[in-house]
């Protein structure tokens, strides 16, 4: 898939001018820091929701502001963006019919 197909299928949708790609980022980085923050009950918690935000950043491949930690720290976090992105997954489909289910009736 190019860097532009969903822009194009939003042309030929009729989204032009009212949807752009880059604004799914913009949704995941809100919902899923809202998600962060509202699960936290206490103050250990919070500050994890603090290293959610720095991990959804890192999904997003936003470079850290600051230099020293951006040349030090080279984690990946690997673990936990996997554990994010399915939840980003599962709040996008939630309420959509089970895959296997597609696949049941009539198809050209």
């Amino acid at each position: 898939m190019s860097e532009n197909a969903i822009g194009y299928l939003y042309n030929r949708v009729g989204f032009h001018g009212r949807h752009v790609p880059h604004g799914w980022r913009a949704s995941f980085s809100t919902i899923m820091n809202e998600v962060a923050e509202r699960s936290a009950r206490d103050s250990r918690q919070r500050i994890l929701a603090g290293l959610d935000a720095k991990v959804i950043d890192l999904m997003l491949a936003h470079v850290p502001a600051n230099a020293v930690e951006s040349a030090y720290n080279r984690a990946a976090f690997m673990d936990r963006r996997i554990e994010i992105a399915q939840n980003w997954a599962d709040l996008l489909c939630e309420g959509l019919a089970e895959p296997a289910n597609l696949l049941e009736g009539n198809r050209r």
